[in-house]
């Protein structure tokens, strides 16, 4: 039985419990570009397998826990007789709670990756894991008071177990600036599309414009406002390669009313216009040569 795993609500996050009786259950990973979220699955009995983009299985032992990046296609599949949970978070609620984490810098770079937490490594957490799941399913369906504020708590604790159980090393900071550089990373990934002004970024995080522009040249070689235009454009990129929506349209949902002048920006950074992009892009997949989007940072 193949089921689609998620036709997003509008809720931030959603949770459910996971069985397969005599028969093994599978799932189609698969985000819409129009609205990219994450995805962990929690394997409390039994075992499972993940494919991605048709590669060979990863294997997964109860207990395990299974941590996706945004846009990755592949499938789940949970053996007969196994159990578990899974769910899926909206991007910014990802990015806000992890915003407000004081584990910001670790978590931050573990979002963005295929992340395996299981056996003698998660044995000591699959109770705690369990449970976030169950009171995230629970408050999202009773919507009780509070429950936004509960169901964020128990996913930044989730994240915070699967990131310690995954066995990562802490992601080494050197002073102040790579924290502010993460901080911004973080706001960028939320307010891309708006364009903001980078004095106005600057003020939010409470710092001068000259301390964020030296802290970007830093630690990523570029400034800030290149940093937004890189984001910018990996997003029009991967709406080109993977949405149906007009050159036009999706200049209007990143931020440009001016379709000419998103033709134009593309053009400046990508060395050819939207259109043209996207005819190489349909030329290859016609091709068996799928697109391939690195995630950012």
């Amino acid at each position: 039985m193949s089921e689609k795993l998620l036709e997003m609500p509008a809720l931030s996050v959603t949770a459910s419990m996971i069985s397969a009786g005599l028969g093994s259950q599978t799932w189609s990973v698969d985000a819409p570009a129009s609205r990219p979220f994450y995805q962990a699955f929690f394997v409390s009995r039994g075992s499972a397998s993940l494919s991605i983009d048709g590669q060979s299985g990863l294997t997964l032992s109860a207990p395990a826990a299974l941590w996706l990046p945004r846009r990755i296609l592949g499938t789940f599949v949970l053996a007969a007789g196994s159990e578990g949970a899974m769910l899926s978070a909206a991007e910014d609620f990802v990015h806000r709670t992890v915003g407000d984490s004081p584990a910001a810098v670790q978590l931050h770079d573990m979002i963005e990756r295929v992340v395996v937490a299981q056996n003698e490594n998660l044995a000591g957490h699959a109770g705690d894991i369990g449970r976030a799941f169950e009171v995230m399913m629970q408050e999202a369906r009773d919507r009780r008071p509070g429950g936004t504020a509960l169901v964020g708590a128990y996913f930044s604790v989730l994240l915070l177990l699967i990131w310690r159980a995954s066995g990562a090393a802490p992601t080494k900071t050197s002073g102040t600036g790579a924290t502010t550089l993460q901080r911004f990373r973080q706001i960028v990934e939320l307010r891309y599309r708006e364009q903001p002004a980078i004095t106005d970024i600057a003020r939010a995080m409470g710092i001068t414009y000259d301390h964020l522009h030296r802290v970007c040249i830093s630690g990523a070689g570029r400034s800030p406002m290149e940093l937004i235009h890189e984001r910018l454009i990996a997003e029009a990129k991967l709406r080109l390669g993977q949405s149906e929506q007009s050159v036009e349209q999706i200049g209007f949902g990143l931020g440009f009313r001016d379709p000419g002048y998103f033709s134009r920006f593309f053009k400046s950074r990508v060395g050819e216009p939207p259109g043209a992009y996207r005819r190489k892009i349909a030329a290859r997949s016609d091709k068996g040569a799928a697109p391939s989007f690195a995630a950012w940072p």
